[in-house]
């Protein structure tokens, strides 16, 4: 259970870059995504933790490996905090709402593209929230503004010029400011535009849950999917898409029920992140969390104890208790229980404890929602030896506990230092058994088989005691002999009987030479001591011996006896002791944290139940829905473990009650500083001496991390809310809120929008005037959304009758169970997002169904047929090949004309240890990333991926599988030969009739030769063709052909290889190769500044454009970079005289600089390099090619044109099976032919930027989701995009006859794949693929040729029959009369 990242924290979040004081004008949206932390349970601990403990829940989404959706839910206020304020730590950053609005309109339109929901799309925004969660909300408010006045107070510090509009203040991102309701207008706009204009959009139905709406955001969702499961009709097998940035909504997916049920979120990035990081959305990645491979981990987790409970397994019921024990580590309505913390395994400790108790009840805890008291107080009591174990190990004086034990040998010894000599009653015990041992063994005749034995378990007082006594009495002592039972015995003998025993055994110690007769029976003597035994004068001496004996029996027998059990046994002593010392530590945890005595009962006890009850309240939240509005927590931390007693005679009670209204939690959460987003009738009650309230709004707080690491986890200690108290002074103000603020002080319904299935339309007006255009046809409709009722039925706990699980899950959702496997709890190293996991994991053994078979037979059975692979995220493919350690096997003609046989072809001696290396590869990545043990690997199959279908010019659709550029190996035991449900996307089609396929009024876009590209609209159909009506500009190619010249004179540049540059302004290399890149200085006050220029990024291969590039091994760089250089030298020589200095350390800014302000020359510095433009160079990869930004901005002449009829015509939603193989250039003309996605329909633009899989264009009219690429083109025209979304209508490559008896052209089968110069020899980063490309020969003079920049022409342009059935001989109208401006309105109505 977890804390929510995202509402009105201060973690760090999407970035959007805005404006920066000094900059022209403000740059428009784009994004970046990288998570460092979170809160309680929450991102990324839990995260990292379900991902190390269960590997193979993430998924990256990757392009055909996701599962199909029906709805998509976004929990909405984690994309509103994203795209707002993403930078909090800089003092500087400021943005326009503006650019807020469009930066979450793209985020939304993003998600929507990566999930292509068919039913429907919610999404919530955080209404007002339950009493119990707005004491987080108002804490984390506090907390932000707190930071907020912390940065800007270091900036002023530092003599820093702040931009005069104020910072936005992200605490506005709460229910009724005036920032929620303006931004509710902009979402209910750009969801009709979308609906509009979206084919995607147009086939769901959109619900939009807003801040009027009271509830959390995913709390509204769940209540949706909650009574949705009641209904009759409901499909057990929905595939529901939540995103959001909570752990919690992991706990909320599971107790669904539902197993086809994923969670989207961005990449999670572990541990400080370095260097400058991609700013657009296709940069970010985004994973999946399978919820149905938890359930199926949280399976093997438990499934063990299956044999031992009195009551019948059930992992639904297994899950439900996970979710009532993830509370104990935190989440936003309780606070974590005392030294419970995810970062020390508190999970593992709690499933530790659940797997213990579970057997010895009579059935689960969490009972649908309602705890089972008695129950969950057997869990509470084990958990309570568990903090003692705790207290033991770390609280606890161990020394003084020890001492404790010694404390009376101690005194004993003390005592006979002091002459004091005492005895405890056990050894009194034993003293008087070796007093009778000694005297009815007085005789020397019986001395010799005597012998005392006691049963050697005595502690290590008496043990010592017992040593003692025998030296005195010089007494033979033995710890080593057993009886016949095998029991240990310490025995006592005199000394004669001990020697007559090692005599007997002929242990006689011999004589050392030399040694006499005499000095053996001496030495004999002082042995034995007083029971020496001798011939002469025998009575005398034995008179003096028993003498000796006496006094000593005399002296142990006159000492006193203490008792120092008289107060109980030494446990019971031990265990007084400790609880003492643990009250001691309780006493100290209550009154220092929550300021009350652990001595009085009543308020001990009314801790304890509020917390007991809030456990209670969250089962309620969780499984039905609000049980009290006014409930919480009035404790800021939770109470000692050991004290959650008389659980089980615990009974709750919840009011219901009502919501607040939007203002008055506004007053209950918010701080001071951030008074502005409260009507003005309010507001001097948070700082007016005399106000009633003043005191719910303190300047200063304490922040108490209470075993926490990051700050952002701290308990901020701050009153809680007094509600009578609030509502009264409110009211006594109601009076003076204008019409509006009343209005905005109110509850309001969901709206659900929909597209006219009548297709009428209306204008919409713009919700910005002047900024968003109007939509002229809009054909969206709203209306009131109602939640499902139950009306007599019930909510449906568990699993709906009807699921499919397992194997049999639908396609795309993974599952352990499609290959025979075992699974085992252990320490395996885990690689969990680039750190080696410490920590346990479910380690899945894969037991290998092929073991034993022969690799001829495995091809045999194989080789093209289809197989599953990328287990357990199966996609298809087809195999092509089988190969052992030895032999390839290949299906080939033997003899023409006869069925194709398995050959075997053995490998090249070089390929021996390839095929073995790529073996153990397969193997080590299974190992060491999955947690997965394969086996070992002696098969391989070659196998080429499902790439998708491919459009056939008869309208069929057939699978189309990746070439052998894309050939992958798998083991064969890791493969799935056939599933249980097909994926319906991918499934091959027969044409479909024209009339079907193309109705009436559909738009498409003609491919006949002299209007190739004209957008068009279907008119009719006949059996075997279509008619259209297409209208375009006659200009329109010659327009193309001006922007290929544009391309064709940009400014050429001569390069110099670094050796040459450094001569040219006189550098050594390595000063050169210093300069170039980032050059970081401290100054005084520890501020790191980056003097270099940033031109080259050798490690991340990055170049600048028009300024540097890489050929082979050698950095380049382009006159304008070596005359930057001169410049720079020359303005700065003392920089320049350093660079030969020292090493590759940080230099400090006194090193450098001479005189008395070197941190002065430091901004001097930098200010110089602000102004020449340095700071803004985008760097670029190095496997792409650009246009410069100078390049780019010039004027593009804006031209919207329509058009047209099966072969000849393109619909939209073909484009993805007919545009696979194009080839682009920079400078081509392109037109947008795919109807869903950021850019309008049909829109044209300019190719800037070629990457290894998509291009970076500027569109002709500026759209909601536009960009500026870096800014190298004005705002929101920009984007990049897949190469099969645009036609090239430069290079025309699918020019068709329009002539329906033609025969069919033929097309290009060869992927394109940009070349973007000379090869580096730098691996390309993930994704990408290596670029690969001419390299030009030097001159003469040794320097790169002057000659201009070569694009690259597509060598395969096609060309069609003649055009028939042209109107007016141009095909359409050319004209700009008030045809083609309603043309335009249909068409892009954005523009």
């Amino acid at each position: 259970m977890v804390v929510a990242v995202n509402k009105a924290d201060s973690s760090p979040k999407l970035g959007v870059t805005g404006v920066y004081e000094g900059s022209s004008q403000p740059s428009p949206p784009f994004f970046v995504f990288l998570l460092y932390s979170s809160v309680e349970m929450g991102i990324p601990k839990f995260f990292r933790y379900i991902s190390e403990r269960y590997p193979l829940t993430s998924q990256l989404i990757q392009e055909n490996k996701i599962p199909e959706f029906d709805n998509l839910y976004l929990d909405f206020n984690g994309i509103i905090h994203n795209c707002s304020h993403p930078n909090d730590e800089d003092a500087h950053f400021r943005m326009t709402e503006e650019q807020i609005f469009t930066s979450i309109f793209a985020y939304v339109d993003h998600l929507f593209a990566k999930i292509k929901p068919k039913k429907l799309f919610f999404m919530a925004v955080d209404g007002v929230a339950p009493r119990a969660k707005m004491n987080q909300q108002r804490s984390r408010r506090f907390r932000t503004a707190k930071e907020a006045k912390e940065v800007r107070e270091k900036a002023e510090r530092k003599g820093e010029k702040l931009p005069e509009e104020k910072a936005f203040d992200s605490n506005c991102i709460t229910p009724g400011t005036p920032f929620m309701v303006r931004l509710s207008e902009q979402l209910r706009y750009f969801i009709n535009k979308k609906i509009t204009e979206d084919s995607n959009w147009r086939g769901v139905e959109v619900v939009l849950s807003g801040h009027e709406v009271p509830g959390e955001g995913e709390h509204k969702i769940m209540e949706y999917i909650r009574l949705s499961r009641a209904q009759p009709d409901y499909n057990p097998n929905v595939r529901h898409c939540l995103y959001g940035l909570d752990a919690d909504l992991i706990m909320l997916g599971l107790l669904s029920h539902d197993p086809h049920f994923c969670l989207l979120r961005e990449e999670v990035k572990f541990g400080p992140q370095r260097g400058k990081k991609s700013t657009s959305l296709e940069s970010i990645n985004f994973y999946l969390l399978h919820l149905s491979m938890m359930r199926e981990y949280l399976d093997l987790e438990f499934h063990d104890i299956a044999a031992s409970l009195p009551f019948g397994y059930s992992l639904e019921r297994i899950i439900d208790d996970f979710i009532l024990l993830a509370v104990f580590v935190g989440n936003d309505f309780l606070p974590n229980l005392p030294d419970l913390h995810i970062h020390e395994n508190g999970l593992e400790k709690l499933f530790d404890v659940y797997k213990k108790v579970l057997p010895g009840l009579e059935g689960y805890i969490n009972e649908g929602g309602v705890i089972n008291p008695k129950r969950l107080q057997v869990v509470l009591d084990e958990m309570a030896q568990w903090e003692r174990d705790i207290f033991e190990k770390e609280y606890a004086d161990m020394n003084w506990y020890k001492g404790k034990q010694a404390k009376h040998v101690k005194e004993l010894e003390q005592g006979r230092k002091r002459g004091k000599f005492v005895l405890t009653k056990p050894q009194r015990a034993m003293f008087d058994k070796v007093e009778a041992f000694i005297f009815e063994n007085r005789k020397p005749a019986k001395q010799a088989k005597a012998r005392l034995a006691f049963k050697n378990d005595f502690p290590a007082r008496e043990r010592a005691f017992i040593t003692k006594l025998a030296q005195d009495l010089h007494l033979t002592l033995g710890w080593d002999e057993y009886d016949e039972d095998d029991v240990n015995l310490l025995t006592l003998r005199f000394p004669r009987a001990a020697e007559a025993e090692e005599v007997a055994l002929g242990d006689e110690p011999p004589k050392q030479e030399g040694e006499s007769a005499a000095e053996e029976e001496n030495g004999k003597a002082g042995e034995d001591g007083e029971w020496e035994d001798v011939n002469d004068d025998e009575d005398d001496e034995d008179e003096e011996s028993w003498a000796a004996i006496a006094r000593i029996l005399k002296k142990y027998a006159k000492a006193p006896v203490e008792d120092p059990d008289a107060e109980g046994t030494f446990d019971e002593r031990h265990e007084r002791s400790i609880k003492e010392k643990m009250d001691e530590w309780k006493r100290s945890y209550y009154r220092e944290k929550l300021e009350i005595s652990y001595d009085n009962p009543e308020e001990l006890g009314n801790l304890v139940y509020r917390y007991v009850e809030g456990l209670q309240w969250v089962m309620h939240y969780y499984y039905s829905g609000v049980a009290s509005w006014g409930w919480f927590y009035d404790y800021h931390y939770a109470p000692r473990i050991s004290d959650l007693r008389g659980v089980d005679k615990m009974t709750f009670n919840f009011e219901l009650g009502t919501p607040f209204r939007p203002f008055e939690q506004l007053m209950g959460v918010l701080p001071l500083a951030s008074k502005d987003h409260i009507p003005q009738a309010y507001q001097d009650l948070m700082y007016d001496p005399n106000s009633p309230i003043l005191d719910f709004y303190p300047l200063e707080f304490e922040l108490d991390l209470n075993g926490k690491k990051q700050d952002w986890e701290a308990i901020v200690k701050i009153p809680f809310i007094d509600e009578k108290r609030l509502l009264k002074a409110m009211a006594s103000r109601e009076h003076r809120l204008t019409p509006g603020e009343r209005e905005r002080n109110s509850w309001g319904p969901s709206t659900k929008f929909s597209s006219n299935p009548i297709g009428e339309t209306t204008v919409y007006p713009s919700s910005l005037p002047g900024f968003f255009p109007p939509i002229y046809r809009c054909t969206c409709l709203m209306e009131p959304f109602d939640l499902p009722t139950l009306d007599g039925l019930h909510l449906v706990p568990g699993l709906c009758d009807g699921v499919f699980l397992g194997a049999e899950a639908l396609a795309g959702f993974p599952s352990l169970k499609t290959l025979p496997h075992t699974a085992m709890l252990g320490h395996h190293g885990v690689n969990v997002h680039g750190q080696e996991s410490k920590n346990k994991s479910m380690v899945v053994s894969i037991q290998n169904p092929h073991e034993g078979e022969k690799t001829e037979a495995v091809a045999e059975k194989f080789i093209d047929s289809r197989v599953f692979i990328g287990w357990p995220f199966l996609q298809e493919g087809k195999v092509v090949a089988v190969s052992d350690s030895l032999f390839k096997y290949e299906k080939m003609n033997v003899v023409p004309g006869a069925k194709e046989k398995v050959i075997a072809t053995p490998h090249a001696f070089q390929a021996l240890g390839h095929w073995k290396s790529k073996a153990e590869r397969i193997e080590s990545v299974y190992s060491k990333r999955c947690g997965v043990l394969t086996g070992e690997v002696e098969v391989l199959l070659h196998v080429r991926p499902l790439k998708g279908l491919r459009r056939e010019e008869s309208g069929a659709l057939v699978k189309d599988y990746e070439g052998l550029e894309k050939e992958t190996e798998q083991a064969v035991q890791m493969t799935v030969s056939e599933v249980s449900s097909e994926d319906p996307r991918y499934l091959e089609r027969d044409p479909p009739p024209i009339a079907e396929e193309f109705p009436e009024g559909s738009k498409v876009f003609f491919l006949g030769e002299h209007a190739y590209g004209v957008a068009a609209q279907v008119s009719g159909t006949a059996e075997n063709s279509l008619s259209v009506i297409l209208a375009f500009f006659p200009t329109e190619r010659q327009e193309a052909d001006r922007f290929k010249a544009i391309v064709d004179a940009r400014k050429s540049s001569r390069y110099f290889p670094s050796y040459r540059a450094a001569d040219m302004v006189g550098l050594s290399g390595r000063a050169l190769g210093k300069i170039t890149s980032s050059l970081m200085v401290i100054t005084s006050d520890g501020v790191k500044t980056n003097l270099g220029l940033s031109l080259k990024f050798e490690a991340k291969a990055l170049k600048v454009v028009d300024y540097s590039r890489k050929d082979g091994r050698t950095w380049e760089y382009s006159e304008k970079a070596i005359q930057l250089i001169r410049e720079y030298k020359a303005a700065f020589p003392e920089l320049f005289a350093s660079l030969d200095r020292g090493g590759d350390a940080m230099a400090q800014a006194a090193d450098i600089f001479a005189g008395d302000d070197p941190d002065g020359k430091v901004r001097d510095t930098k200010g110089w390099l602000k102004t020449k433009g340095v700071r803004d160079f985008e760097p670029v990869s190095l496997f792409c090619d650009h246009l410069s930004k100078e390049t780019s901005n010039s004027q593009i002449k804006k031209a919207i044109v329509k058009g047209i009829p099966r072969r000849a015509v393109l619909k939209p939603t073909h484009a993805v099976y007919r545009l696979q193989n194009q080839q682009f250039a920079l400078g081509d003309r392109v037109t947008m032919v795919q109807d869903s996605g950021g850019v309008p329909l049909s829109v044209k633009g300019v190719v800037i930027g070629l990457n290894a899989k998509s291009m970076d264009v500027i569109w002709d009219v500026p759209f909601i989701s536009g960009g500026t690429l870096g800014d190298r083109c004005s705002q929101y025209r920009g984007s990049t995009v897949e190469f099969n979304t645009c036609l090239n209508l430069s290079h025309p490559q699918l020019v068709t006859s329009t002539n329906p008896n033609a025969p069919p052209p033929v097309r290009s089968q060869v992927p394109f794949k940009p070349k973007f110069g000379p090869h580096p020899p730098i691996q390309p980063a993930p994704g990408q693929e290596a670029a690969s490309g001419f390299k030009p020969a030097p001159s003469s003079n040794g320097l790169q040729s002057n000659n201009q920049v070569k694009i690259m022409m597509n060598p395969n342009r096609g060309r069609g029959g003649g055009l028939a059935g042209w109107q007016n001989g141009h095909g359409g109208r050319g004209g700009r009369g008030g045809t083609d401006r309603q043309w335009e309105r249909r068409w892009t109505s954005s523009a």
